[in-house]
């Protein structure tokens, strides 16, 4: 049913969404249009509470983390820190069993809050977006932005393309893996389920 050409013309459409940031469109099976968007509407932070240990200038300190993010989180309790200070973490992340040490450093500090950039191995970087996608998973966050973000798109396309071209499913991902050459890896791309339009 559909060649590169009309592919590359409904990416080029959605791509001009203000939701989109990046975006590609593939033929799941004949007839079957799965358009994977990346969106800006996905949030960079993520509630998250919980007590942890914060080592920092070789004393231990128990504090409460506010939030979390693909590359550290926000702490209250904390004490006065310098910028760019080293520290360690001792965390649960979300969906873990057990607690872990991170390493990190101070991003900022005001008062007895503090954001903790943390310093993480690939093994590392794996698991901690393991827990993002687990609380946007479990807390509802992705099936809230799949809904909104497909309705938008759905609505904005159908008025351009006629039905044949219009995705029959939009998959709001965190990213586009990418093969070496940089090139979309479609066997990376997760199914699409069973939430057509």
């Amino acid at each position: 049913m559909s060649n590169n050409i009309n592919l590359k013309k409904i990416e080029k459409i959605l791509s001009k969404h203000p939701d989109v940031q990046e975006v590609a469109v593939i033929e799941h099976r004949p007839g079957v249009l799965v358009a994977y968007i990346v969106s800006g509407l996905i949030p960079d932070r993520l509630p998250y509470h919980s007590t942890c240990l914060l080592e920092h200038n070789q004393e231990k300190i128990t504090v409460h983390t506010e939030d979390i993010s693909y590359s550290g989180f926000c702490l209250i309790g904390t004490p006065v820190m310098k910028q760019n200070d080293t520290t360690r973490l001792y965390v649960r992340l979300p969906g873990d069993n057990e607690e872990k040490w991170f390493n990190g450093k101070i991003a900022w500090c005001r008062e007895s809050k503090a954001g903790i950039q943390l310093i993480l191995d690939n093994n590392e970087q794996n698991v901690v977006e393991q827990s993002i996608n687990y609380i946007l998973n479990n807390h509802g966050f992705l099936k809230v932005l799949q809904r909104v973000i497909t309705g938008r798109l759905y609505k904005y396309i159908s008025q351009t393309l006629p039905n044949e071209n219009v995705p029959s499913v939009f998959m709001i991902v965190k990213s586009l893996p990418l093969k070496i050459d940089g090139q979309i890896d479609i066997t990376a791309l997760p199914e699409p389920g069973n939430n057509f339009w």
